[in-house]
């Protein structure tokens, strides 16, 4: 997390990690405890983190999310990401069936 292009962005029991290079930031990780979930936080760490890649040069954000996980792609797409990709059977499940990832993408200008 020292690496330059590393930002944290943290609120209320939530958090957000991406990576910035050159022009393109990775949101690698969204948290938020169980206990602050669908009241905004997970939204607002998202939002600052793209502000502060936008800051810093970025010109794109994009994620990958399991198409599974309905929450997290409302989320996205609420912030104005759109689907530009898919992987098959990216993420595996013990004991399930493997879950395909959508590839989001977002222009930060």
């Amino acid at each position: 997390m020292e690496q330059s292009g590393v930002f944290v962005i943290s609120q209320s029991h939530c958090f957000a990690l991406g990576r910035l290079v050159v022009d393109e930031l990775e949101v690698l990780t969204v948290a938020c405890a169980p206990s602050h979930q669908k009241q905004g936080y997970g939204r607002a760490v998202v939002a600052k983190l793209l502000d502060k890649a936008a800051c810093n040069g970025g010109l794109w954000g994009f994620l990958e999310v399991g198409s599974n996980n309905n929450s997290a792609i409302s989320l996205y797409n609420s912030l104005g990401f759109a689907q530009v990709g898919l992987r098959k059977r990216y993420y595996d499940r013990k004991g399930g069936p493997s879950v395909d990832a959508l590839i989001l993408r977002k222009s930060l200008i």
